[in-house]
């Protein structure tokens, strides 16, 4: 007898599954030094605690903010905040408005990797950032505005790849 296929179209299962992917990832996915663990075993033990892709990153605060508009917790709210802080704090670098695509996140300080802006890393950035606006982080509304400029820029200082 083979299993019956889940119900992807309904709002109860999909609500469920985020509830169970949330279970996965919350809290051993928020590193307290700032931003998220990336790499996971499926038995939720950590395997890199330092690396941060850009993506990653734009994905924890996605999923957060989400989670927090079907769950209201006041945590997933949190979360999302904490990821934002880091995007700002931690990737996106001050002097050019740009994102480091891949960094090192060793005691607080990040190493950068990569820091070329990709255009689908600041699409993500984009996506992170309109997500916590939904979710009522008002700075949002600015941060979008600055990326869109970002990727509007042609000068050499700040290719978008």
């Amino acid at each position: 007898m083979s299993a019956a296929t889940p119900a992807f179209r309904s709002r109860k299962f999909l609500l469920g599954h985020v509830q169970h992917t949330m279970g996965f990832y919350h809290p051993r996915a928020v590193d307290p030094r700032g931003g998220f663990y990336h790499y996971f075993k499926d038995d939720g033990t950590i395997y890199d605690a330092v690396t941060r892709y850009l993506v990653s990153s734009t994905r924890f605060v996605f999923t957060y903010s989400m989670a927090y508009q079907h769950f209201h917790r006041q945590e997933y709210l949190e979360g999302m905040k904490h990821g934002v802080a880091f995007l700002r704090n931690v990737h996106r670098n001050p002097a050019t408005g740009g994102y480091a695509w891949i960094l090192r996140f060793l005691e607080g300080k990040a190493e950068i990797e990569d820091a070329i802006n990709h255009c689908y890393g600041l699409a993500f950035v984009l996506l992170a950032y309109s997500y916590a606006l939904r979710a009522g982080l008002g700075e949002g509304k600015e941060y979008l505005k600055e990326t869109f400029d970002l990727m509007e820029q042609r000068s050499a200082s700040h290719p978008c790849v």
